[in-house]
């Protein structure tokens, strides 16, 4: 097969994926790029787990955004998502030794400090975080609604509807899910704790 036969296989390919939802189609292409794509990142992070991860990740978002693409360089596409992820792979890791080294900062350890109390300390510490995130209307709505108020009673106290409790609370937990992500398995830890 040749270079000009290769390529117009592959705009096939990606005409029928796209357009058509041909499963076989991606497949193929999956099969062509995948372990192209897993050597580009393994090579920049040197992280094999993440790397087959990332790979994964950049395929499952190219299957359910196929829609809404206008590819035509199926390889440069792909090698540049890569890029992407890597780049917020790091921005990521760059963020976590950040809060690490600030929270290490602002809780020192000592002896007596188990690692129960540090997790606990950590989780407070980026709760109390998120809630200074949230805008002052909706962290009061959420808060009141912790403290065992019915939506009912902080409609009232505030002057809002229901409806707009609803909102805030639904805000607010969104919020604190985003912020929170990395500790969730933890969050039940903490909320026993309290």
């Amino acid at each position: 097969m040749t270079f000009d036969s290769e390529a117009s296989s592959e705009e096939m390919l990606l005409v029928r994926f796209c357009k058509h939802d041909d499963r076989k189609a991606f497949e193929a292409l999956y099969r062509i790029y995948s372990i192209q794509v897993f050597n580009y990142i393994h090579a920049k992070l040197q992280d094999r787990e993440v790397a087959q991860d990332l790979t994964q990740d950049l395929f499952v978002n190219l299957w359910h955004r196929r829609h809404q693409l206008e590819i035509s360089k199926l390889g440069a596409y792909l090698f540049g998502a890569a890029k992407h992820l890597i780049i917020s792979y790091y921005r990521k890791q760059l963020s976590r030794e950040r809060q690490t080294d600030y929270f290490v900062k602002q809780h020192p350890i000592t002896e007596e400090t188990t690692y129960q109390d540090t997790l606990v300390m950590d989780l407070r510490g980026r709760y109390q975080q998120a809630l200074e995130l949230l805008p002052l209307k909706c962290r009061q709505v959420y808060l009141l609604s912790r403290n065992g108020h019915s939506n009912r009673e902080v409609a009232t106290e505030l002057g809002i509807s229901e409806k707009t409790v609803e909102q805030h609370i639904s805000k607010a937990l969104r919020t604190l899910r985003t912020y929170l992500q990395d500790h969730l398995v933890y969050l039940p830890l903490l909320i026993l704790l309290s």
